[in-house]
């Protein structure tokens, strides 16, 4: 059905996992407080700012999805969706989006997605292809729903918004890292240029250690600067140090098995981070 395709393009996934950082921001800033019609406006307006930015990279990104067996089936693939449809539905829902956003929630709100929906949908659907550093570049995108939601209520970017948006961006790293070790069979079949296929398993590892590390030390940074309870700081110091070894572990030999294994753990630490944030 057309309906179901259009919803497969917009990554749901990717849109569910975003929503909880954003929730997880505009909490922290309010102290658990919800304002309905800010709140509201941000998690639908954010979601289909999301949700527009990935059919672009869906659109952008058919040569190489259809190479992929995880991707090869996708609408924009199959010709399910054409790729006039597929633009037409992309600006329908960032125009709504970004009105949601910019007359019920703020001005800034609405800049930091328009920087999220750039760096995802232009600057690194183009570098995807041609470096293994679009990865990093590409961060900034999934910091910025958490940041979204922090400034959604708080109208400054402070330096707790800072500490958070780095949270969020260096999770990415070994969560993205992990995700080439084990679909790496894919990823070279559409010659994309990761960064364990350009430089080994071994080096890619090596990063997912030193980016798991930063996102320790920027977990305990939160704790400093902002009143924060002490089980925050016991808890993301816990799971931090849980995922840093698990990582470390992985130095000896950096398979498949033991990759995916840091994928389902790095997802498990995003929503101990998102929880542990909101109840903040």
């Amino acid at each position: 059905m057309k309906i179901a395709a259009y919803y497969k393009l917009v990554k749901p996934g990717i849109i569910y996992g975003n929503l909880i950082t954003g929730v997880a921001g505009y909490l922290l800033a309010s102290g658990l407080k919800i304002y309905f019609a800010s709140f509201i406006s941000m998690a639908i307006g954010m979601s289909l700012v999301m949700g527009s930015a990935c059919v672009v990279n869906n659109l952008m990104d058919r040569d190489i999805d259809s190479k992929m067996d995880r991707t090869k089936r996708r609408p924009s693939v199959s010709g399910e969706i054409s790729r006039t449809s597929g633009a037409i539905y992309s600006a329908t829902l960032a125009i709504i989006g970004f009105i949601l956003i910019f007359v019920f929630v703020n001005k800034l709100c609405a800049l930091v997605g328009l920087i999220g929906f750039i760096d995802y949908a232009v600057i690194y659907t183009y570098l995807k292809k041609r470096t293994y550093h679009a990865t990093l570049i590409g961060s900034l995108a999934g910091a910025a729903p958490i940041v979204g939601g922090y400034v959604a209520y708080s109208d400054n970017f402070n330096l707790t918004a800072l500490v958070i948006g780095i949270m969020m961006a260096v999770w990415q790293m070994p969560h993205f890292y992990a995700i080439s070790i084990y679909r790496e069979k894919d990823y070279r079949k559409a010659k994309i240029p990761v960064m364990s296929i350009t430089s080994g398993k071994m080096i890619t590892a090596r990063w997912m250690v030193f980016y798991s590390f930063i996102f320790l030390i920027s977990s305990v940074e939160l704790y400093l600067i902002q009143p924060s309870r002490l089980f925050y700081l016991i808890v993301m110091s816990l799971v931090s140090m849980i995922w840093l070894g698990f990582n470390i572990s992985g130095l000896k030999r950096p398979d498949i098995a033991w990759a995916r294994k840091s994928f389902f753990l790095s997802l498990m630490v995003m929503l101990v981070m998102s929880f542990m944030i909101a109840i903040n």
